[in-house]
């Protein structure tokens, strides 16, 4: 049974793309429901990876978040829809969105998530890596920062590219933003250049900002090719453990290092 009243939003982000923030925030919600009650993922990205992930796709005409930067809507209520879990719900993307904004109010999904927070134990929001304004819109909504990374030289820079949107929306918009925290997927710990990128992790983030990692699993790409976490379809599976342990790790990390970076 769920064990916490707490009411949250997280989000999980990158400036880099193909990072595995969308299997982290489909996997981390299903955990969600198990420890602590109604969840929903919200699909802030226009490829709707998230929502495909759950196995909900918007058609043409039908609601989605993407309404909120049009000025189709400044309500999320319609957009809700059920996943194969129970308790846990979507606001699917606008796959056609292209960008352009009408409403750029960094604090317009701050303001449609207001009235769903008692209603949800947790709110997960899975961004596009490179729409900024969507990026701060996010950020201001959050209480939480996860950021999926993998252990590749590479990598490092979309990470730090993120950082420092992160402190400045943090200094000067949503002082009430957590600690940042990384997490590494796609983790073969027999890799010598992963070892070296997650030494470097350590030295520059410390490693109480470091989650253990999600580590390769063969099973994460099949279930999301199911349209279902992997919780639900290989519940004894490596990739439900690490995702299990992560959702612990989210929950001790909130209680334990609010301040920023």
């Amino acid at each position: 049974m769920p064990g916490s009243t707490e009411h949250s939003v997280i989000l999980i982000a990158n400036r880099k793309g193909g990072t595995g923030k969308t299997t982290v925030a489909v996997n981390l919600a299903a955990e969600l429901v198990r420890t602590r009650g109604p969840t929903l993922v919200v699909d802030l990205d226009p490829q709707g990876h998230a929502g495909l992930g759950l196995g909900v796709i918007a058609k043409a005409g039908e609601p989605t978040v993407h309404d909120l930067f049009t000025g189709q809507s400044a309500r999320l209520d319609g957009a809700i829809r059920r996943t194969s879990v129970d308790g846990l719900d979507v606001i699917p993307a606008s796959r056609g969105f292209s960008g352009e904004f009408t409403v750029r109010e960094p604090r317009t999904l701050a303001a449609a998530l207001a009235p769903l927070r008692a209603r949800y134990a947790a709110i997960v929001l899975d961004t596009p890596p490179t729409v900024d304004a969507i990026l701060v819109n996010a950020l201001v909504a959050a209480d939480r920062c996860l950021v999926p990374t993998l252990l590749h030289w590479l990598a490092l820079d979309g990470l730090s590219q993120f950082a420092r949107l992160f402190f400045r929306v943090a200094a000067h918009v949503n002082p009430a933003l957590g600690a940042l925290a990384i997490v590494p997927v796609l983790v073969d710990t027999r890799s010598t250049m992963q070892r070296a990128v997650l030494a470097e992790l350590i030295r520059r983030y410390g490693p109480e900002h470091i989650f253990r990692a999600i580590r390769v699993d063969v099973s994460l790409a099949e279930a999301f090719g199911l349209g279902i976490p992997v919780r639900a379809y290989r519940p004894a599976s490596r990739g439900a453990a690490d995702f299990e342990r992560l959702c612990g790790e989210v929950s001790s990390f909130a209680k334990t290092y609010s301040p920023p970076l």
